[in-house]
C-alpha cells in the first residue's frame, strides 16, 4: 500500500512538471542533439525551413531528428522511409505512365515526419493522409475531402510496427481516431508490460462501452512512460 501510495504522488508530480513545462514556441532538435528555439517551422518532404525575427533559416532533413508546433501543439519525429522496390510501368499502362513520376519522386525521399503522439519508452505515432475531394460543393457529383490516419507503435527508437484497426475513411470528418478494438488491445497488452495497475487499467478501459477512444489510449500509455521514468 505504502509502494502504491509514493507512486501515485510521483506520477502526480511527474504530470504537475510536464504541465509546468509546456512550450510557448515552436522548436526543432537537430542531429546533434542541440534544441533551437524558432517563430516558425515549416517542413517540406526535402527541408526544414525556419523563422527567428524575420531571419530565414534553411536545413536539410537529415539535419533535424524532430520538431514541434505550438500552434497545434503537435511533436513530429524523423522516420526513414523504407524503400519499395519499383518496376517501370507497361507502356500501354496508361493511368501508371501518367503518375509514375510521383512514384519516382516518393521514392527519392529518405526520411519522412509523423506525429508522436505520446512522450517516453512507448511511443505512439499517427500518419494522416489527406484525400482530395472532386467536384464542387452544393453541386451533384461532389464529395468533400476526408482523410485516413496510419498508427504505428514503438519503443524508444525502436522500428515502427503498424496498428492494425478498422477502416476509418469518413467524409466531412476530421476528428475520428485509434479506438481500443481488439487488435489494438493485444499491442498494447505487449508493449505496456510490468505493470499490475496499468494492465488493469488497460483491461477496464477494452470491455467498457462505448469503446475507448484515442484520447484514452494516449493518457494510459503516458501514464505508463511516467511510471517507467519514475522507476529508473
Amino acid at each position: 500500500m505504502k509502494e502504491k501510495k509514493i507512486y501515485k504522488i510521483t506520477l502526480l508530480a511527474l504530470l504537475f512538471c510536464s504541465y509546468c513545462g509546456a512550450q510557448t514556441s515552436d522548436f526543432i532538435v537537430t542531429t546533434a542533439q542541440d534544441t533551437i528555439y524558432v517563430d516558425k517551422v515549416t517542413v517540406t518532404d526535402f527541408g526544414v525551413k525556419t523563422k527567428v525575427a524575420g531571419n530565414k533559416k534553411k536545413y536539410q532533413v537529415d539535419e533535424i531528428i524532430s520538431y514541434y508546433t505550438v500552434n497545434k501543439n503537435e511533436y513530429y519525429e524523423r522516420i526513414p522511409v523504407e524503400k519499395k522496390e519499383r518496376k517501370a510501368p507497361d507502356r500501354y499502362d496508361y493511368q501508371r505512365n501518367e503518375n509514375f513520376y510521383l512514384e519516382q519522386y516518393k521514392n527519392d525521399k529518405q526520411y519522412k515526419f509523423i506525429q508522436r503522439l505520446t512522450q517516453g519508452k512507448v511511443k505512439l505515432f499517427c500518419e494522416v493522409e489527406i484525400l482530395g475531394g472532386t467536384g464542387t460543393a452544393g453541386q451533384a457529383g461532389y464529395f468533400a475531402p476526408s482523410e485516413k490516419r496510419f498508427y504505428y507503435i514503438a519503443i524508444y527508437d525502436s522500428k515502427l510496427e503498424p496498428i492494425t484497426k478498422e477502416s476509418n475513411i469518413k467524409l466531412f470528418d476530421f476528428n475520428h481516431g485509434l479506438t481500443l478494438n481488439t487488435a489494438v488491445y493485444e499491442v498494447l497488452k505487449l508493449y505496456l508490460y510490468g505493470n499490475e495497475d496499468i494492465a488493469v487499467k488497460l483491461d477496464n478501459l477494452f470491455n467498457s462501452k462505448p469503446i475507448a477512444k484515442e484520447k484514452q489510449i494516449i493518457e494510459l500509455i503516458n501514464e505508463y512512460n511516467l511510471w517507467v521514468k519514475s522507476n529508473k
